[in-house]
């Protein structure tokens, strides 16, 4: 008899403070409606907060070193045209990202399917990466360095038994690029051209 009491009793005081638990804990009030004095406890307890790094954003340095700046010639809004030729084929758009540790390009010809690459210096493997991406659906990765002014990117996943390949950059001044392709002549045991590319940074777009 005793335990169906306290059963009972039990499940009453539950239904009546059910009502209570499931109130939200009330709002603040607006700031324009706090006196002086309650907005400088507000104050003074949220900057204890930011102080402490609870709300501070805790962001990485960033990729600040030589290595990682050696691409920065890249950056800006282009104009693309053949080598020797002020016929335009392209426009381009270098942009850096992630505290300057990638770099995006969105590549727009005129003809032929647009694409992006991902761009960044893999300092445990000391060497520069790119990802390209395009509307065929076609990826291709490439790895390589920063020699003598020149960036020099070699594909790393052609198809077996294909010639070697790689894209190069080196920046002509300070307002035009020139980006080319090479394919190797196994016979003749040299690179060839072929492609070849000239950017033109568009006026008062330079980082």
């Amino acid at each position: 008899m005793r335990q169906q009491v306290r059963t009972i009793c039990g499940a009453a005081m539950l239904s009546l403070a059910s009502p209570a638990l499931a109130q939200s804990p009330p709002s603040p009030p607006a700031p324009a409606s706090m006196d002086r004095k309650s907005l400088e406890e507000e104050m003074t307890r949220l900057r204890a907060l930011v102080s402490n790094g609870a709300v501070t954003a805790q962001r990485p340095v960033g990729c600040t070193s030589s290595d990682h700046r050696a691409f920065d010639f890249w950056l800006g809004e282009w104009d693309v045209s053949g080598s020797g030729t002020s016929a335009l084929v392209a426009e381009s758009s270098i942009t850096l990202h992630d505290q300057g540790c990638a770099i995006l390009e969105h590549w727009r010809p005129f003809q032929g399917a647009s694409g992006h690459s991902i761009n960044g210096y893999d300092s445990g493997a000391k060497q520069w990466t790119q990802t390209w991406i395009d509307a065929t659906g076609r990826v291709t990765h490439y790895a390589g360095s920063f020699t003598v002014g020149t960036m020099a990117l070699d594909v790393t996943n052609g198809k077996p038994g294909a010639p070697k390949t790689r894209m190069n950059f080196r920046a002509l001044d300070a307002n035009s690029v020139r980006q080319w392709g090479e394919i190797w002549d196994d016979k003749g045991k040299k690179w060839s051209v072929s492609w070849d590319l000239t950017y033109r940074r568009r006026v008062g777009t330079r980082p």
